[in-house]
């Protein structure tokens, strides 16, 4: 999953523009998800922040990929607040980080086109949280990561286009 996380990265910092467009701050802080929105005071990160998990359902052939954007509480949002418009800010962020990563591809060809497949909000008591779901489809075959050879002193695996061989070297 490196190739996507390689890839995220570089739209985010690449297409930061479309934060600006939209009056927000881009991300300070992307990471690997480990739970930090639930368990602030075991890690150190800056907000707004965007944290990244995902699962690979190799026999459907899909990669998911789980964005947790993590952002100040800010303003009220009530419908009578003052400042109910800056309150609903993370609004615009989230539309920021939705085109930035907007049918993103990686370099590798086993992954397909990443393209928004669920957003929901997520109960926390320190955070205003939102969890992204993007998809692409997943092709074991093209993946060029999996072209290695693991050897040892007796016998070789190759593991070329997704079929597994062995050799014996004696």
């Amino acid at each position: 999953m490196k190739p996507i996380y390689n890839a995220i990265t570089a739209a985010l910092q690449k297409k930061a523009a479309q934060f600006n467009i939209l009056g927000v701050d881009p991300p300070e802080t992307f990471d690997i998800h480990l739970g930090q929105e639930l368990n602030p005071e075991e890690f150190e990160f800056a907000l707004p922040a965007i944290f990244y998990d995902y699962s690979l359902d190799i026999a459907g052939g899909f990669v998911y990929v789980y964005l947790y954007i993590v952002q100040d509480y800010g303003d009220d949002t009530e419908n009578f607040a003052i400042n109910r418009d800056r309150g609903i800010r993370f609004f615009d962020f989230l539309t920021a980080v939705k085109r930035c990563l907007n049918s993103l591809r990686t370099t590798n060809k086993a992954y397909g086109k990443l393209e928004l497949y669920q957003e929901q909000p997520q109960q926390n008591p320190d955070f205003y949280c939102h969890l992204l779901t993007l998809r692409c489809t997943y092709n074991a075959n093209n993946d060029a990561d999996l072209d290695d050879e693991v050897s040892s002193e007796l016998f070789t695996l190759e593991l070329k286009r997704g079929r597994l061989r062995n050799r014996i070297d004696v």
